[in-house]
């Protein structure tokens, strides 16, 4: 296949617009080769484009990306080079004066980058990012948009599981898939949202402060294996040993936005992270286009207090209090918590008449605690005690409401009853049906809602019954009648907590607590009862339905277990398929209706040769196209960093069928050959155009040294061989040219105005040709306001400030800063050639000072014209008037 290849200093850089497939390449993807070569013996090597057979297998073949740009900047060691970077690695020098190869190069290069971008565009809309910032593209998606948003099923899956700090090695696809929602390829037959909640994710110490990073972690990674590519993690909250993680289908992602996450630990102390609740709030479906909101979600991950005594219900209260005043949820027709029982009393008056509530409180946690928990929850009080003695007025005010152990009344309903296996039978099923049924009342007037609450965790609510009745039932399966004795739906059913929440049906045993490894029930010193601590609560919402509710007893590896519910969720999305379908033909048919406008440009000439270019002065040269095409043409130059170039303007626009001359000066250098600019014309939406500005440029004693000058009596434009004409001086002739024919022509306001350009470049003509001055012309000034003379002067003063050098050098500074005393030493300081000249030019200036009043204004004049002063020494003040102490005494 056929490719450009650009050589340079040090790399060969090989460039194939496209590929084919039939050449083992990707098809339309466009590639490079770079590879380093030695260098040549003095450092260069040619620059070339040319055309040349390669294979596009090769192991050091590239893909070309957008970000791989070319840069083409001056290089500072050598100005005859322009240096070149690959992004960013520096990739050789080139030649300037092959720089309508490189631009070749770079155009194809550039050319390429183009079409990838646009291709990167297509693949970003095809993957459901915004669009083009198109109003076209805008106006005909909301245009089409019945066409690609849709009523669609959104299922959600819940899962709670409290680890008991275990390792988890299991296989996680059974609970996280569910029997109901798998289909035979393991996938989800919808698009599905996960929502994984677990309690206890690491053991419970005394120094156990903080979320364990590394934990999350290795959740996040066992659960997206498990759910497999199509899913991505979205969200997650952390408190301690909770953890709450969201991950969504790739295809939903993008439709799910204003993802919170919040924490409230209500543990020792009241805000210790043993116990508590994560939050993640999210909405689905959010939608400009259809101006819809979309649905406002709270998924709350709880543990709540363990215990069955009532002081430890009403613990849990006050817990589930603290995250609706503390997480703030969106609005929705329920309460997690309602504070008005018992008749309106207040409920401190009736628990707390005596004794100190904080204490209590810490008490209470502990002899209700598990005893795992025990000792590190006693260790962690311990820890907690200063802050709380430290602040124990703040403290106390903040546990002004903090429920504590309930009066008898309150606790009637809640007691452990201890009823024989008969006594339970008597609770038929039916009734028990009847009794666990949940409120779903409406909290106060009914309203329209667009929000859904999703409630798990462990709750710890237990089942106040004996436990050898409870085993009864369960191998009866009779759950309902267990359910009839369970406290947190006897709380339900009081609507002291989770008011117009649901809950699916339980047709499953009690969750916990088992005997690690087996599926035994705590067969442990304190055989603790059996109790359905992990549940899945929500709120009712039109089009959300629940497929199931099931606890999986398999899964052995805690004391609990997991427990998981799927719901079926019908909204208005995005089919992300059909809209990227639908963008792709948009950006289709806008890029033919671009193709039918897009500019036509033609430049006249890419290359501008501008020949024999004299120092000093100001070249003027234009840039000329025109504009074939329908539709108006905007254009914009791009000049190289510290460009001499100067554009009268820098962008415009072009109508249909008019031309374009863009004008640009640049002043001619001294002491350059040559000049050698790049100049980038931009042509908006289109291609750019190189423009290659050369040009030799002549010699001259502008910027030469005095023994440069004295070696080229000539001129300097006649070289080093010429016959010498007039008297012979040690000194350049350009100075005694123009110091003959000022000191003949002195008058008071000499070196005072400004001569004419057009005359000055005429003297610096004959300086540089080797003639004498044309006195015909510069008398013919006389009346002119004696431009003439004034030209002399003004470019006299210029050739001196311009000497290579200096007339004084810069080793010589220090000395003449030293005032009169340096006369006699700055004869042996600088070379003879320099002395020769200052005694010439001082002698020069004596004559001028018996004409002009202000000589110090002409001192001052030559001070800066003969002086070179070192880029470090000091120019201040007194050192200046110690040069003019230097220069009077000189001149005498």
């Amino acid at each position: 296949m056929t490719s450009l290849v650009l050589s340079t200093s040090t790399h060969t850089l090989t460039f194939h617009p496209s590929s084919c497939a039939e050449s083992g390449g990707t098809i339309d993807t466009p590639f490079y080769i770079l590879e380093s070569t030695s260098e040549s013996a003095n450092g260069t090597s040619a620059t070339s484009v040319s055309t040349t057979s390669v294979n596009s297998s090769a192991s050091n073949a590239v893909d070309l990306t957008v970000h791989d740009t070319i840069s083409i900047d001056e290089d500072l060691m050598d100005s005859d080079r322009l240096l070149l970077k690959l992004q960013d690695k520096d990739i050789g020098s080139v030649a300037k004066e092959n720089a309508t190869a490189l631009a070749e190069f770079v155009l194809a290069w550039r050319s390429a980058l183009a079409t990838l971008e646009e291709q990167v565009q297509v693949s970003q809309h095809a993957a459901f990012e915004d669009p083009l910032n198109s109003d076209y593209v805008t106006t005909r998606l909301v245009q089409e948009r019945d066409s690609f948003i849709d009523e669609k099923t959104v299922q959600i899956r819940l899962v709670t599981w409290n680890l008991h700090g275990e390792t988890i090695g299991e296989d996680l696809r059974p609970l996280l898939y569910g029997d109901s929602i798998l289909t035979e390829s393991c996938e989800l037959q919808d698009l599905g949202i996960f929502l994984v909640g677990l309690q206890e994710a690491d053991a419970l110490t005394p120094t156990a402060l903080s979320t364990n990073q590394a934990t999350v972690s290795r959740w996040t990674k066992q659960i997206l294996e498990a759910l497999g590519p199509s899913y991505v993690a979205v969200a997650s909250s952390e408190l301690l040993g909770m953890v709450l993680l969201m991950f969504s289908h790739r295809k939903l992602a993008s439709q799910i936005t204003h993802i919170e996450a919040s924490t409230a630990g209500t543990g020792v102390l009241g805000y210790w992270g043993n116990k508590g609740s994560v939050c993640v709030k999210f909405v689905l479906g959010e939608n400009e286009l259809t101006d819809s909101p979309g649905i406002e979600f709270a998924v709350l991950n709880m543990h709540l207090s363990s215990g069955m005594a009532p002081q430890s219900v009403e613990r849990r209260r006050w817990e589930v209090s603290e995250f609706e005043k503390r997480l703030k949820l969106p609005k929705f027709n329920g309460k997690l918590y309602r504070k008005t029982r018992n008749g309106g009393k207040n409920r401190k008056e009736l628990l707390f008449q005596n004794g100190d509530l904080l204490q209590d409180l810490d008490e209470r946690i502990l002899d209700t605690a598990d005893d795992e928990e025990a000792d590190a929850l006693a260790a962690a009080t311990a820890m907690l005690q200063d802050a709380k003695v430290a602040e124990s007025s703040t403290t106390s005010a903040a546990f002004d409401d903090v429920p504590g152990t309930p009066s008898t009344d309150s606790g009637k309903a809640l007691s452990t009853t201890s009823t024989t296996a008969t006594t339970a039978a008597t609770v038929s099923s039916e009734t028990a049906a009847t009794a666990v049924t949940i409120n779903s009342d409406q909290v106060g007037p009914e309203r329209e809602i667009n929000s859904i609450v999703f409630v798990l965790g462990d709750l710890n609510y237990r089942i106040a019954m004996d436990r050898r009745d409870i085993e009864q039932l369960v191998s009866k399966r009779d759950y309902n009648a267990l359910l009839f004795w369970d406290q947190l739906r006897n709380e339900i059913k009081e609507e002291s907590l989770f008011v117009g929440f649901q809950e699916g049906a339980i047709n499953f045993p009690p969750t916990y607590k088992y005997d690690i490894g087996t599926k035994t029930f705590d067969t442990s010193e304190k055989a603790r009862i059996p109790a359905y601590t992990d549940r899945i609560f929500y709120t009712p919402y039109p089009s959300l339905a629940q497929l199931d509710y099931e606890a999986f007893m398999h899964y052995i590896s805690s004391d609990h277990k997991p427990v998981a519910a799927t719901f079926e969720l019908r909204t208005m999305l995005v089919d992300v398929d059909k809209r990227a379908q639908i963008v792709k033909r948009l950006l289709h048919d806008m890029d033919a209706r671009e193709n039918e406008s897009r500019p036509k440009v033609e430049v006249e000439s890419t290359e501008l040769i501008c020949p024999d270019l004299k120092p000093l002065s100001v070249m003027t040269r234009t840039i000329k196209f025109k504009n074939f095409g329908n539709t108006q043409v905007a254009w914009e130059i791009e000049r190289m960093e510290n460009s001499r170039l100067k554009f009268s303007e820098l962008k415009g626009l072009v109508s249909p069928g008019a031309g374009q001359s863009i004008r640009f000066s640049f002043e001619v250098p001294t002491r350059e050959p040559e000049i050698s600019e790049i100049v980038v014309l931009r042509i908006v939406n289109r291609q750019d155009y190189f423009i290659t500005v050369t040009g030799n440029i002549l010699p001259s004693c502008y910027g030469s040294s005095l023994q440069e000058m004295i070696d080229r009596p000539s001129g300097a434009r006649n070289g080093f061989v010429g016959r010498e004409v007039g008297p012979q001086i040690n000194i350049p002739r350009e100075i005694w040219k123009c110091v003959e024919y000022l000191s003949s022509r002195i008058s008071k306001d000499i070196f005072r105005r400004r001569g004419d350009d057009v005359v000055g470049q005429l003297i610096r003509d004959w300086l540089d040709d080797g003639a004498d001055f044309d006195l015909q012309i510069l008398g013919g000034l006389k009346n002119d306001g004696n431009k003439g003379f004034h030209s002399v002067c003004e470019q006299f003063l210029l050739l001196l400030e311009l000497i290579d050098g200096g007339v004084i050098i810069e080793s010589a500074f220090e000395i003449i800063c030293k005032g009169q005393d340096a006369v006699s030493l700055i004869f042996e300081a600088m070379p003879r050639i320099n002395v020769n000249t200052l005694i010439y030019i001082s002698s020069f200036l004596r004559e001028v000072k018996n004409v002009v009043i202000d000589f110090d204004y002409i001192l001052e004049l030559f001070d800066r014209a003969l002086i070179r002063i070192p880029p470090k020494a000091k120019n201040k003040a007194k050192q200046k008037r110690k040069r003019m102490e230097f220069f009077k005494a000189f001149i005498g």
